[in-house]
């Protein structure tokens, strides 16, 4: 989100934290994307005084205060007393797909294609190729994503990304977020033109055998609901579902 400081200002993006809640906002854009919690119930505790700290948080910039529930991670009493402050679950947002297993994950082999690790240097590259790959064009949201990758990248800690060529042309890409020990999926897309040869699950397969060999054993990634092939896919590599991400809202 504060990939750019242009566009932070320009957009009024802001991350804030409240009694252990992430509070992503903008003044400009009014949709959930970039206004909502998360770590309700998880990594932050569930409270009458952070949810209150919630609401004041998101009336001082006047959006609906929307906060993310992790199901089934989040208790039932946690949920109710999201509900009785006046919250109401309005949808389902992303599906948690993980795959913990004993078993290393195999190489993809598709005709043709050549993954390789990106380097700090080709982080723009990146950047404007995932984009396209989601089919983002010059959109305002493209570009908070697009520069958001680009700082990410550009600073070679936590992600390694990977960039796929068909006969040398960039084809797909894909990224590994590493945390202490699970490492979660992020930024797969294959252009158009390349789509329904498997170049996907070589993309998932060849960021498992690098967090694999990093050491990590657990992964994750989040599809919504309608990307069927996406979730497909990650079951061709031993992801099964395991958890559902609900959207609460409560008005303003």
């Amino acid at each position: 989100m504060l990939g750019d400081p242009v566009l932070t200002k320009r957009l009024g993006l802001a991350v804030a934290r409240r009694r252990g809640l992430v509070c992503l906002s903008s003044t400009q854009l009014s949709g959930p994307l970039f206004n909502h919690v998360t770590g309700y119930g998880t990594f932050a505790v569930a409270s009458p005084v952070a949810i209150d700290s919630v609401i004041r948080h998101y009336e001082h910039i006047g959006v609906p205060a929307r906060i993310e529930v992790m199901h089934p991670a989040v208790r039932a009493s946690d949920v109710r007393l999201l509900e009785r402050s006046g919250f109401r679950r309005v949808r389902v947002v992303f599906q948690v797909n993980v795959r913990a297993s004993a078993a290393p994950p195999r190489t993809r082999e598709v005709p043709g294609l050549r993954i390789e690790r990106a380097r700090r240097a080709d982080a723009v590259r990146y950047a404007k190729l995932a984009t396209r790959g989601f089919g983002g064009g010059r959109s305002v949201i493209a570009r908070v994503f697009e520069r958001g990758w680009i700082r990410q990248l550009g600073r070679g800690t936590r992600a390694v990304a990977f960039i796929g060529s068909i006969d040398g042309v960039a084809a797909a890409t894909g990224v590994l977020l590493r945390g202490t020990a699970v490492a979660g999926l992020y930024s797969g897309s294959v252009l158009p033109r390349f789509r329904g040869h498997g170049i996907q699950n070589a993309m998932i397969a060849a960021r498992l055998v690098e967090g694999w060999r990093r050491g990590h054993r657990v992964f994750y990634s989040m599809t919504d609901l309608e990307s069927m092939a996406s979730m497909r896919n990650l079951k061709d590599e031993g992801f099964r579902k395991r958890f559902e991400v609900h959207l609460y809202e409560r008005k303003v």
